[in-house]
């Protein structure tokens, strides 16, 4: 646990006002425990988001978190939501409508209290789950790039802490938490990776979460070095144009296939305002398919991203 002051100290001041992400489970109650010794109480805001999805066990969860913020005198913010029904009427994916909501309960907690970063307890572990989450599902860099320390106003300082120095922690210092029953219920794709698969991964390679956080740090920098390749290939595009946001279909043809289809990723991501749901193969080579045949006409239109074919050349409609 050493390296999490440095890490702390590099993204946090003394005056920073910081909300720290916490459900009552042992990794956020140890993050909380580490934060109290080196940050200023009256800098930390406490939120906790009920999901309302294990009945008592929630409302015992929320009352551990309520109860420790009282006795630290510490601001508590907590909202309580069905998620189940949610996700029922929207007939959507309960992680995925969980995730959201979640996220967006936090951010509107930073917003309220001014604060600097929302601050998640996200281990080393939790890297390894979500970049084999992601390879089972995906190709694409961006879904191999795992998570970052720092996501907009997301700090995740724990990201490169091993889940067994957090266990020793909370042992070593009787951090007081609570169980999650549902981390056991397989029927969730995370918790199938975390006990049926990195144990097999462990095996052969004791250092695989050290593998895995190197893979997300080349994987970011790629990332990060496509994105800006795209952008300089839209602005040379544009100014080469009679319009902004505008590009020649020959100069867009002329390219690689795998750049085709990263303009047309960060053209759908951009639109969706950072967003990479419901991106897809089908989605990119649906609007490569409607640039390239000489009989497309009109606009193309996928959620928040239009392409509008006009003779030699697509304006991009955000």
């Amino acid at each position: 646990m050493q390296s999490f002051s440095s890490t702390f100290s590099s993204y946090i001041s003394p005056d920073d006002i910081i909300v720290l992400a916490m459900s009552g489970g042992v990794d956020s109650m140890v993050l909380f425990d580490l934060i109290l010794k080196i940050h200023k109480k009256e800098n930390i805001i406490v939120a906790h988001l009920d999901h309302s999805l294990r009945w008592t066990e929630s409302d015992w969860d929320r009352e551990l978190v309520a109860n420790i913020c009282k006795r630290e005198d510490i601001v508590f913010e907590v909202e309580k939501l069905d998620i189940g029904s949610m996700a029922t009427s929207e007939k959507s994916n309960l992680e995925a409508i969980a995730r959201r909501e979640r996220y967006t309960f936090l951010e509107s907690v930073r917003v309220k209290h001014n604060a600097v970063y929302t601050l998640t307890a996200h281990h080393a572990v939790d890297q390894t789950e979500t970049i084999i989450g992601n390879m089972i599902k995906w190709a694409k860099v961006r879904w191999l790039s795992g998570m970052s320390v720092i996501s907009g106003f997301i700090f995740r300082p724990l990201l490169t802490i091993l889940k067994s120095d957090i266990l020793a922690y909370a042992s070593s210092h009787q951090i007081e938490y609570r169980e999650d029953s549902t981390n056991v219920d397989k029927s969730y794709d995370r918790n199938r990776i975390r006990h049926d698969i990195i144990p097999v991964l462990e095996s052969l390679n004791p250092s695989i979460h050290n593998t895995f956080a190197e893979l997300a740090d080349y994987m970011q920098s790629l990332g990060d070095f496509l994105s800006e390749s795209v952008r300089d290939w839209l602005s040379k595009s544009s100014s080469e144009s009679w319009k902004s946001n505008t590009f020649l279909i020959a100069s867009f043809l002329a390219l690689s296939p795998f750049f085709q289809s990263e303009i047309i990723s960060y053209l759908y991501i951009h639109s969706q305002d950072g967003s990479s749901q419901w991106l897809s193969r089908w989605l990119i080579d649906e609007l490569i398919r409607f640039i390239w045949d000489p009989w497309s006409y009109g606009t193309k239109e996928i959620k928040n991203l239009r392409l509008e074919r006009r003779g030699e050349k697509i304006i991009i409609l955000l």
